[in-house]
Formats: structure tokens, C-alpha cells, sequence
């Protein structure tokens, strides 16, 4: 009985492994699948084209959508990461000042999108303190647990 008992655990175990493995890599996919690079091409483009404040074209235009799907991978990423269900360090390591440098890029647009979002539903106004955690706040903690791993690195001293 307790044998019996014990090989569950240890299956269970191994299972949670598995699991976790199989989301890294999932994500990991995700994250080198060329469409990645054209959206966050196309977040760079956005960012600069619209930097004096002209959003004419871009509310709910598929420009707009592909900006938030993109945003949306590393607010997931974010997520996993903040649960345990992937390692940050691992996570890091494979995208090291990335998340940093695209959330830094992604501001002016997040910031439109608020304003609009505001706009159009009175709950969202956009003077309130808990926006932050409404709008991406899993792909804010990842920039910023990447802009203090960057900082570790860039400070460090070579071996």
C-alpha cells in the first residue's frame, strides 16, 4: 500500500515536469515562430510612425490588433513566469533585455490605448490608480524583471 502510494506520488511528480516542459517549449515556440519577429517589427513601426501623437487609422485597425497579440505573448509570458509555471531565469535567459526594450517601445501605444479605452467605457477613465493592473501588468513585471537582469549583466565582471 504505501509502495503503491509512493509510485503515485512519484508519477504525479514526473507528470507536473512534463507539463511544465511542454509549456516551456510551447511558449518557446511561440517566441521564435517568424510571425514574433514581423509583429514586433511592426510594433517598432507603430511606436515611431505614431511618436507625435497622430492616431488616425490605427483604433481597431488590424495594425492595432496585431500590436495587442503581440503585447498579449509577453503578458502571458508574464503570467507563466510570476506562477512558477516556467522559470524566469530560463525565460531571461532566452529573451535577456528583450521584454525591456519592447515594453519600453510598446508605452506610447499602451498609453492610446488607455485614452481610447477610457473613452468609450467610463469604468476605464484613465485617472484611476488600478489601471496598471488592468492593462498588461504580467508583461510590465516581466520587463522589469528583464531590465534588472540586463542591469546584473551589464554590471558584472567578465570571468
Amino acid at each position: 500500500m504505501i509502495a503503491g502510494t509512493i509510485l503515485v506520488v512519484l508519477q504525479l511528480r514526473v507528470n507536473a515536469k512534463n507539463v511544465r516542459s511542454r509549456n516551456a517549449f510551447d511558449l518557446v515556440s511561440r517566441v521564435i515562430d517568424p510571425s514574433f519577429a514581423r509583429r514586433r517589427h511592426l510594433l517598432y513601426e507603430l511606436s515611431a510612425k505614431h511618436a507625435g501623437g497622430d492616431w488616425v487609422g490605427f483604433d481597431r485597425s488590424l495594425d492595432d490588433f496585431e500590436v495587442r497579440n503581440f503585447a498579449n505573448i509577453y503578458e502571458q509570458l508574464g503570467l507563466l513566469a510570476r506562477r512558477g509555471v516556467i522559470d524566469l531565469e530560463d525565460l531571461l535567459d532566452a529573451l535577456s533585455a528583450q521584454p525591456m526594450a519592447d515594453w519600453d517601445t510598446f508605452q506610447p501605444i499602451r498609453a492610446h490605448i488607455i485614452e481610447e479605452a477610457s473613452k468609450a467605457f467610463p469604468a476605464l477613465e484613465d485617472n484611476q490608480p488600478g489601471l496598471n493592473a488592468i492593462y498588461w501588468p504580467n508583461f510590465r513585471w516581466l520587463a522589469e524583471a528583464s531590465r534588472n537582469w540586463t542591469a546584473q549583466r551589464a554590471s558584472a565582471t567578465p570571468r
